[in-house]
């Protein structure tokens, strides 16, 4: 039996994606499981032991219906019995559907079922609803129940070995170390400057800690203009200029962390996969049970506007205010959940 999994992208996406590959391989073995993803998100599942093959969804090169129609006719020849649709845009359903395959599997959509074979619904209420999605494309799949999995990032001995030394030589390992997101992939992902500053005070004035910013390169400026507004005591525990050469390495020094705090974001999946203590500021408008997991285990916290502010939703979805979002970041002062963060920084402090 031959699979394809199908998650062009995000990256906090990709890497949630791989439990239905180990679902699979762990029922299966003798099966060959393929995943489709784009090249970028690739370090987060390099070297997972129950994914036989990376296919890359190449941009340019599919881009468009003639582009989609390669694709299909690329995955044709693969000769796959069942491909898994995860991300269930045209995009995918177009070449699941060219792919030939016998059982097409993906999200009820009233279009979807023009191209695949059997649909999902998802369930939209409980706790960690993206997890909850995809174990359920895997039981579709497998056509029994399948034991609770989370998604992991597999690294290798030497990768934390270097990163091991690179703390070493640039940290101060007899403190704490936090990686921070300090900000979201966009404006409306983000606390803002002056918030994220007092944030940072806080976590400074708990405990005897190290901080290292987590920013893409385009976003330093910001990140500058953040530690800039801390004051002296948290800015002389912030290593600003801790520089870590690719996702890999970073993934590898993340692991070597005692917690992340900031933003909600690809990091925080990151964390959980690599088992280190998270606590995420979630923006107004995104669902704070879609990405919640492990939060009974104790290591990892969420806050978000509607558990001081819960009349503002009125019953709706966060996606139905994602046009209010900067409006609403000013309502998520962070005195609000100030003790929440003081507790979890003296815990993982002991």
């Amino acid at each position: 039996m031959k699979v394809l999994v199908i998650q062009i992208k995000m990256i906090g996406d990709v890497l949630a994606s791989t439990v239905i590959c180990e679902a699979i391989k762990k029922e299966h073995p003798d099966w060959e499981v393929h995943y489709l993803i784009q090249k970028s998100t690739f370090p987060v599942v390099e070297n997972n032991p129950f994914i036989d093959k990376v296919i890359f969804f190449e941009k340019e090169e599919y881009k468009g219906i003639r582009g989609l129609f390669k694709l299909g006719s690329k995955l044709k020849q693969e000769r796959y019995n069942t491909v898994i649709d995860v991300y269930g845009k045209f995009e995918s359903l177009i070449p699941t559907y060219l792919s030939g395959a016998k059982k097409r599997i993906g999200t009820y959509k009233w279009y979807s079922k023009l191209f695949l074979t059997e649909t999902v619904i998802p369930d939209t209420e409980c706790n960690g609803t993206a997890n909850a999605f995809r174990i359920l494309l895997a039981k579709t799949a497998l056509g029994n129940e399948i034991p609770q999995i989370f998604p992991k990032i597999h690294l290798t001995p030497n990768e934390i070995k270097n990163a091991t030394e690179l703390i070493n030589n640039q940290l101060d390992t007899t403190k704490k170390i936090i990686m921070i997101s300090v900000l979201g992939s966009g404006n409306n992902k983000s606390l803002p400057n002056s918030y994220m500053a007092n944030v940072l005070n806080t976590i400074a004035s708990s405990s005897n800690v190290q901080l290292v910013f987590n920013y893409m390169p385009n976003q330093e400026a910001d990140a500058k203009a953040i530690f800039d507004l801390c004051d002296s005591n948290t800015q002389a525990k912030i290593v600003f200029d801790f520089y870590v050469k690719g996702l890999r390495g970073f993934l590898a020094v993340l692991s070597q962390c005692d917690a992340l705090i900031g933003n909600e974001g690809g990091a925080t999946n990151m964390s959980k996969s690599l088992n280190i203590p998270t606590f995420t500021i979630y923006a107004p408008w995104i669902n704070r049970t879609s990405w919640n997991i492990f939060e009974e285990t104790g290591l990892h916290e969420i806050v978000h506007l509607s558990d001081y502010f819960p009349e503002l939703y009125k019953n709706k979805h966060p996606k139905n205010f994602k046009e209010k979002a900067l409006e609403w970041y000013d309502k998520f002062n962070p005195e609000l959940f100030k003790e929440k963060l003081q507790n979890f920084v003296e815990k993982i402090s002991q």
